[in-house]
């Protein structure tokens, strides 16, 4: 945004603006605001037709309430509307969007595990427009420079974060998942020190733990680096290095391009230490053949 603007309510904002806006500007914001949930993912083109604007309106809309561009005014919207909405209305609008690509797909295409997959191919072209490789390599490079990472996600985000850290552990062993249910998160944090990286996986609703976490990285001089669904998100703003990866409204949200984003970040350390990896996976393969751990083929 072009200047400061109270982003933890920006319904609120679009409401004290709306005098100053054109007949037609006032029109587009009071789409977005009736819409809710349901309008955060439509595109400029979407919104104009629905509202019966140009699409430059829809431009000039986010412009007049002081955002450069309408992605970073959806942005705001999407972090605050998917922040107060519910489970089953975040189903409700996800079903809705999956019945609506099934109707605009070609007869022979119009299938429901075709138009997910369709979607979720999708998802992974656009991850370089939220990821640029310039961000992507200063995460790669706060991740190798740390003297230990500590990874956390919460809810839905853990398994994410425990399958990335098991691998992790593989090609650097000063790596930790900060685990519920065992010791208490904070017990888990007690060695953080400057030096260290706290490493968060946090979308919206944001679990306040995850966020507190990374409020005592910063605290004690760690740096913070976290994936998270807008640049104004919670997380986002408590990072030093934020990786989007847009929220979407599916069961399953945007787990495979999260997990191509983690895969390729170790890929590139593993890359950067080739033998040190290799002989770590050497050692974890003779204690599995120890432990009887997996299968032998007769």
């Amino acid at each position: 945004m072009s200047e400061a603007k109270p982003q933890d309510d920006i319904v609120r904002w679009i409401r004290l603006q709306h005098e100053s806006l054109s007949r037609s500007q006032r029109k587009v914001a009071q789409f977005l605001l009736e819409g809710g949930i349901g309008a955060i993912h439509l595109t400029i083109t979407e919104i104009a037709e629905a509202v019966g604007v140009n699409p430059s309106t829809v431009v000039r809309t986010a412009q007049a309430l002081g955002f450069e561009g309408f992605p970073e005014l959806q942005s705001v919207l999407r972090g605050q509307f998917l922040n107060q909405a519910k489970i089953a209305q975040r189903m409700q609008i996800g079903s809705q969007q999956l019945l609506e690509d099934l109707s605009a797909a070609r007869q022979e295409e119009a299938h429901l595990l075709n138009t997910v997959l369709r979607d979720e191919v999708q998802t992974l072209l656009d991850l370089p427009q939220h990821v640029p490789t310039p961000i992507f390599d200063r995460a790669v490079d706060m991740v190798d420079r740390a003297n230990h990472v500590y990874i956390i996600g919460l809810g839905s985000s853990f398994p994410l974060a425990l399958n990335y850290g098991i691998v992790l552990r593989y090609i650097r062993p000063d790596t930790t998942v900060l685990t519920p249910g065992i010791d208490p998160i904070a017990a888990q944090l007690a060695p953080l020190q400057a030096g260290d990286l706290i490493f968060s996986l946090c979308f919206a609703r944001y679990t306040p733990e995850t966020l507190t976490v990374m409020d005592v990285g910063r605290q004690r001089g760690a740096a913070v680096l976290t994936v998270t669904d807008s640049h104004v998100s919670p997380a986002a703003i408590r990072s030093d290095l934020a990786l989007i990866v847009p929220y979407r409204l599916r069961l399953y949200s945007n787990t495979v391009a999260l997990f191509a984003l983690l895969d390729a970040i170790l890929g590139a350390l593993s890359l950067r230490y080739p033998e040190k990896t290799r002989e770590r996976l050497e050692t974890l393969e003779e204690l599995y053949k120890q432990f009887n751990l997996l299968t032998l083929d007769d």
